[in-house]
């Protein structure tokens, strides 16, 4: 079979030969997402049967979990999905997991100065193709790890745009900026670098605007009022000192 590739930065997919393979329902697609993410390491069935069923899960699960691991056997012949005494180990090439490329990108990016890094960071979050996992549905081990991979991506969005503003490209900054704001309009940091990089592209009224629909969603929504560092941000915006 041609080189097998393994998606989990948005619906949980695998393509061999840049074609997509018929992976089955859902919760098989969560037990490989679970083997995927310990990649070459032994997972236990009930770490696998706590990724697949939210609350308590039914007394043929184990059975379940042995029945999609055969499956997911016949499919992947170009991966090896091992049976050991302490579960089951898949065995590929971290490179082959865009989740895991994700990871070593954002640490690539860390050791390198900004140019080089924003560069790896773009690479990174160019992975991306919807929420991590496929979004909700699956149970609590993998819902932990959808969350951690949000909150990595968002970490890695707010570091691209701080390399981005500091190298003098703004607007290199705004459409990952924009993206993840549209998404998550809660998070003031990315809202205070987007309106940052707004006014430095000559957007000095976009930038304004954006703050005024961020400051009324806080108050309808959360009941407060923007914080610290949005403020100030604005207030550099209203001054020309941005």
């Amino acid at each position: 079979m041609d080189h097998l590739e393994f998606r989990l930065l948005g619906s949980i997919d695998a393509c061999s030969g840049g074609r997509g393979l018929d992976l089955g329902p859902r919760k098989r697609r969560y037990v490989l997402a679970a083997l995927l993410l310990d990649l070459n390491r032994p997972v236990p069935v009930e770490r696998l049967v706590d990724a697949v069923w939210e609350g308590d899960p039914p007394d043929s699960a184990r059975m379940t979990v042995q029945g999609h691991v055969y499956r997911l056997r016949r499919t992947l012949m170009g991966a090896s999905v091992e049976t050991g005494s302490s579960g089951y180990v898949l065995r590929a090439d971290p490179e082959q997991v865009d989740a895991l490329r994700f990871r070593h990108l954002l640490a690539e990016a860390a050791r390198q100065g900004d140019q080089s890094g924003a560069d790896l960071l773009e690479d990174a979050l160019g992975l991306w193709r919807g929420p991590a996992l496929g979004g909700s549905g699956s149970g609590r081990s993998l819902e932990v790890a959808a969350v951690e991979l949000e909150e990595a991506r968002l970490t890695a969005v707010e570091e691209l745009a701080r390399k981005r503003l500091r190298l003098g490209q703004p607007e290199r900054a705004v459409a990952p900026l924009r993206a993840i704001v549209t998404a998550e309009p809660h998070q003031e940091r990315l809202v205070s670098l987007l309106m940052t990089a707004f006014y430095r592209v000559g957007r000095q009224t976009e930038a304004l605007e954006l703050y005024e629909r961020t400051r009324r969603l806080l108050a309808d929504q959360l009941g407060v009022d923007p914080g610290h560092e949005l403020r100030t941000t604005f207030e550099s915006v209203l001054a020309a000192q941005v």
